[in-house]
Formats: C-alpha cells, sequence, structure tokens
C-alpha cells in the first residue's frame, strides 16, 4: 500500500509533540527549514554561548566563513566529527584569528559536553529540512526530523508510518542513499552522530 506524504507528515508531527512534552527539553523550531538556516541559527548559538570570549565584539561574515571552513575541516568522516566533538576536557572548540587585528585571536565553545542536559547546551527540533543535491545529478532531498544540540546536527531520524509495507527497512534504505550521495559530507550535517529508523512501532 502506498503511504501519502501526508500521513508521514503525521507521524512526523507527533514525534516532534513527544519531544517536546513534559520534562523533555527538545523546542521545535519551525521556522529553520533550509541548510543556510541551520547555519545562520549555528552562528547565533556560538554567539550567545560564547559573550565572554567574544567581549561585545560580534562575530564578522568573515570571521563565520573561517568557524565553517574549520568545523567542516574537522568533520570529514564520523569519526573526525566524533573525536572532535568529544573535545577537550568535554569541550568542542574552533579557535580563529579576529577580523580585527586588536582583537588576536579567540577559541570559541561549539559544543559542551560537560553541559549536557543543562548549562549552556540547547536542543531543538527541525522538520523536512530541505537539503540541495550534493552534485548536478544528485536530486533534492528533505530530511524528516533532525535533532540538533547547540545548533549542530547531531540525530537524524527517518519515521515511516507501521502501515507502510517494509516500513524500518524503507527507512534505513533511505539513509543508506542519502549518505551515499554525500548528503552527509562536507555540510552541517556532517557533524551528525547517530542516524534513527523507526515505523512508530520498530525503531
Amino acid at each position: 500500500m502506498k503511504i501519502s506524504h501526508r500521513e508521514e507528515e503525521k507521524v512526523e508531527e507527533q514525534l516532534i509533540r513527544v519531544l517536546g512534552e513534559g520534562h523533555n527539553q527538545w523546542t521545535y523550531r519551525p521556522d529553520l527549514k533550509s541548510e543556510e538556516d541551520l547555519w545562520v541559527n549555528l552562528r547565533q548559538k556560538i554567539i550567545s554561548n560564547n559573550q565572554a570570549e567574544l567581549n561585545d565584539s560580534p562575530l564578522t561574515d568573515k570571521e563565520f566563513e573561517t568557524i565553517k571552513t574549520e568545523l567542516l575541516l574537522r568533520t570529514k568522516t564520523p569519526f573526525d566529527a566524533a573525536k572532535w566533538l568529544k573535545g577537550e576536557n568535554g569541550m568542542a572548540r574552533i579557535t580563529i584569528e579576529r577580523e580585527n587585528p586588536q582583537l588576536g585571536s579567540v577559541s570559541l565553545i561549539l559544543y559542551s559536553n560537560q553541559d549536557i542536559g543543562g548549562g549552556i547546551s540547547t536542543y531543538e527540533v527541525v522538520h523536512q529540512i530541505a537539503k540541495r543535491g550534493s552534485n548536478i545529478e544528485a536530486r533534492d532531498r528533505r530530511f524528516d526530523v533532525t535533532l540538533l544540540i547547540n545548533g549542530l546536527p547531531i540525530v537524524q531520524i527517518e519515521l515511516k508510518q507501521v502501515t507502510a509495507k517494509d516500513g524500518v527497512y524503507q527507512a534505513f534504505n533511505q539513509i543508506k542513499k542519502y549518505a551515499e550521495e554525500g548528503m552527509f559530507r562536507n555540510n552541517i550535517f556532517s557533524t551528525l552522530q547517530l542516524f534513527v529508523v523507526s515505523n512508530e512501532q520498530t525503531t
């Protein structure tokens, strides 16, 4: 039986509601719909979490481009990303030279293992993020549900309805296809650490 896109979206919306209930700390961000939106959100998180380090001198566009470049260099593979996210003393940092030479260099916290469940860490849910194909032959994609910690994609969830034939297998193959197409390489999704597939009953 063919499952409509709208029926699958209902499953995704149900998961988003559950993540935001009770003592769960996940905040749904319906305003984030594209990869560019995620980069803008990450920039805001970096500024918010490093106010003392930035000393009232906000990141310039050039400085943020340097951060993006350094982040992608540290997350070329899932293993590289895991190693970087582990950080030194539980802090994943990137050090850059400020555009204004008088400000010198600054070491910025992007991810903290010390603050899981509190502290500076923020937990956000995004839904149906549009992702351009990695090359001219690759199709554009939309990811079901992504969990962000401090603005970094950490968990990717692909969902199917329980009535979908071989739903979990379909979701697994979807993740596999995205990986083969390079959807998780050399972009903000290169920080992903966990992939979850589910059909409401089996995960």
